[in-house]
Protein backbone atom coordinates (compact mmCIF):
# COMPACT_ATOMS: atom_id res chain seq x y z
CA UNK A 1 0.00 0.00 0.00
CA UNK A 2 3.03 2.26 0.99
CA UNK A 3 4.30 1.52 -2.61
CA UNK A 4 1.38 2.58 -4.09
CA UNK A 5 1.04 6.26 -2.11
CA UNK A 6 4.70 6.22 -3.03
CA UNK A 7 3.62 6.19 -6.96
CA UNK A 8 0.79 8.58 -6.40
CA UNK A 9 3.05 10.87 -5.06
CA UNK A 10 6.28 10.28 -7.58
CA UNK A 11 3.82 10.95 -10.46
CA UNK A 12 1.77 14.42 -8.35
CA UNK A 13 -1.72 12.86 -7.72
CA UNK A 14 -1.31 12.67 -3.93
CA UNK A 15 -2.57 16.43 -4.24
CA UNK A 16 -5.72 15.18 -6.65
CA UNK A 17 -6.43 12.08 -4.13
CA UNK A 18 -6.88 14.53 -1.43
CA UNK A 19 -8.77 17.20 -3.38
CA UNK A 20 -11.09 14.31 -4.54
CA UNK A 21 -11.59 13.01 -0.64
CA UNK A 22 -12.36 16.32 0.15
CA UNK A 23 -14.69 17.27 -2.72
CA UNK A 24 -16.93 13.36 -2.23
CA UNK A 25 -17.10 14.58 1.82
CA UNK A 26 -18.34 18.18 0.96
CA UNK A 27 -20.83 16.50 -1.75
CA UNK A 28 -22.18 14.27 0.99
CA UNK A 29 -22.30 17.53 3.43
CA UNK A 30 -24.14 19.44 0.78
CA UNK A 31 -26.73 16.55 0.88
CA UNK A 32 -27.44 15.74 4.10
CA UNK A 33 -28.21 19.62 4.62
CA UNK A 34 -30.73 19.39 1.52
CA UNK A 35 -32.22 16.44 2.78
CA UNK A 36 -32.67 18.59 6.08
CA UNK A 37 -33.56 21.56 4.44
CA UNK A 38 -36.14 19.70 2.46
CA UNK A 39 -37.41 17.43 5.43
CA UNK A 40 -37.81 20.73 7.49
CA UNK A 41 -40.18 22.42 4.80
CA UNK A 42 -42.10 19.30 4.65
CA UNK A 43 -42.91 19.18 8.14
CA UNK A 44 -43.53 22.98 8.69
CA UNK A 45 -46.21 22.17 5.64
CA UNK A 46 -47.46 19.38 7.62
CA UNK A 47 -47.65 21.39 11.19
CA UNK A 48 -49.16 24.07 9.27
CA UNK A 49 -51.89 21.81 7.50
CA UNK A 50 -52.87 20.10 10.86
CA UNK A 51 -53.12 23.26 12.63
CA UNK A 52 -55.27 25.13 9.91
CA UNK A 53 -57.60 21.40 9.96
CA UNK A 54 -57.93 21.94 13.30
CA UNK A 55 -59.14 25.52 13.34
CA UNK A 56 -61.62 24.59 10.16
CA UNK A 57 -62.97 21.31 12.41
CA UNK A 58 -63.88 23.69 15.24
CA UNK A 59 -65.27 26.66 13.39
CA UNK A 60 -67.18 24.12 11.45
CA UNK A 61 -68.24 22.26 14.84
CA UNK A 62 -69.81 25.50 15.87
CA UNK A 63 -71.42 25.95 12.70
CA UNK A 64 -73.12 23.09 12.89
CA UNK A 65 -73.91 23.69 17.10
CA UNK A 66 -75.44 27.47 16.16
CA UNK A 67 -77.29 26.37 13.15
CA UNK A 68 -78.72 23.39 15.01
CA UNK A 69 -80.06 25.29 17.72
CA UNK A 70 -81.50 28.10 15.23
CA UNK A 71 -83.40 25.39 13.70
CA UNK A 72 -84.13 23.43 16.65
CA UNK A 73 -85.57 27.02 18.12
CA UNK A 74 -87.57 27.78 14.63
CA UNK A 75 -89.13 24.27 15.08
CA UNK A 76 -89.28 24.83 18.87
CA UNK A 77 -88.05 21.66 19.82
CA UNK A 78 -83.87 21.73 20.30
CA UNK A 79 -83.44 17.92 19.43
CA UNK A 80 -85.59 17.95 15.97
CA UNK A 81 -82.45 20.82 15.14
CA UNK A 82 -79.70 18.78 15.69
CA UNK A 83 -81.27 15.72 14.34
CA UNK A 84 -81.93 17.67 11.28
CA UNK A 85 -77.92 18.67 10.81
CA UNK A 86 -76.76 14.94 12.04
CA UNK A 87 -78.91 13.94 9.00
CA UNK A 88 -77.47 16.40 7.09
CA UNK A 89 -73.76 14.76 7.88
CA UNK A 90 -74.94 11.39 7.24
CA UNK A 91 -76.67 12.27 3.68
CA UNK A 92 -73.16 14.04 3.00
CA UNK A 93 -71.70 10.88 4.22
CA UNK A 94 -72.76 8.16 2.50
CA UNK A 95 -72.84 10.41 -1.13
CA UNK A 96 -69.10 10.58 -0.62
CA UNK A 97 -68.60 7.04 -0.06
CA UNK A 98 -71.00 6.05 -2.57
CA UNK A 99 -68.96 8.03 -5.31
CA UNK A 100 -65.60 8.52 -3.94
CA UNK A 101 -63.56 6.63 -6.51
CA UNK A 102 -65.65 9.18 -9.11
CA UNK A 103 -64.80 12.01 -7.33
CA UNK A 104 -61.35 11.01 -7.48
CA UNK A 105 -59.98 12.16 -3.75
CA UNK A 106 -57.19 9.74 -3.51
CA UNK A 107 -56.06 11.08 -6.74
CA UNK A 108 -56.56 14.79 -5.56
CA UNK A 109 -54.55 14.22 -2.33
CA UNK A 110 -51.71 12.48 -3.80
CA UNK A 111 -51.11 15.23 -6.84
CA UNK A 112 -51.42 17.74 -3.70
CA UNK A 113 -48.60 15.73 -1.57
CA UNK A 114 -46.14 15.28 -4.85
CA UNK A 115 -46.52 18.83 -5.42
CA UNK A 116 -45.64 19.57 -1.76
CA UNK A 117 -42.82 17.11 -1.99
CA UNK A 118 -41.40 17.95 -5.11
CA UNK A 119 -41.95 14.66 -6.82
CA UNK A 120 -42.44 14.56 -10.20
CA UNK A 121 -44.76 12.07 -11.51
Amino acid sequence: MSSTKGIWKLLGFDGILDNVKALVDTRVKLIKLEIKDELAKALANTLISIILLNLLFFALLLVSVGVSIYIGREMGNYFQGFLIVSAFYFILFVVLMLFKKKIGLKEAIERELNKIFGIDK
